[in-house]
């Protein structure tokens, strides 16, 4: 199965609310094909461009994704595996979550591809207490669990293998 390394950002503002985006592909499923029939929240990030290391992947995606270039990229503090379906075919998405923060909080999406511009329909800063008390899907469903020791400033000597 091929597989497909990823970035993700933990993108957290000056109020430390955690940025996510509204997305929905219906070429994306599970390990089955299924796709979900709802949109869902996750973090900033996506596929790593050959010879990319993880900041440097994290970089580009969060630049592209939100306009933010001065944000600090932290180290990598979790790790998730699992099979999706994308456009037919299993991918092994080998995701590593790196930490991040930012003073500014006006997004841009001017850099968004057309794909994303397709998929995405919003994003948003979001408080612990919200994360904690809502009913929307948010991937990695393990998110709230862990996001709060990062929030704290306990980051991990090793990325933390969660549940995705």
């Amino acid at each position: 199965m091929l597989p497909r390394k990823t970035a993700r950002v933990l993108l957290l503002d000056g109020q430390d609310r955690l940025l996510l985006i509204r997305m929905h592909d219906p070429n994306v499923g599970d390990a089955s094909g299924k796709v979900l029939s709802r949109a869902y929240w996750v973090t900033i990030g996506g596929e790593m461009e050959p010879g990319e290391d993880i900041a440097t992947a994290a970089r580009r995606e969060l630049t592209e994704e939100t306009g933010l270039a001065d944000a600090r990229i932290g180290p990598p503090v979790w790790t998730t595996e699992h099979v999706l379906c994308v456009h037919g075919k299993n991918r092994l998405l080998q995701e590593t979550f790196v930490l991040a923060r930012t003073g500014t909080t006006v997004l841009n999406r001017g850099g968004w591809t057309p794909l994303e511009r397709e998929v995405i329909q919003d994003m948003k800063w979001w408080t612990l207490g919200e994360l904690r008390e809502t009913t929307e899907l948010i991937f990695p469903t393990s998110l709230v669990q862990h996001l709060p020791a990062l929030i704290a400033g306990d980051i991990p000597a090793s990325p933390l293998a969660i549940t995705p």
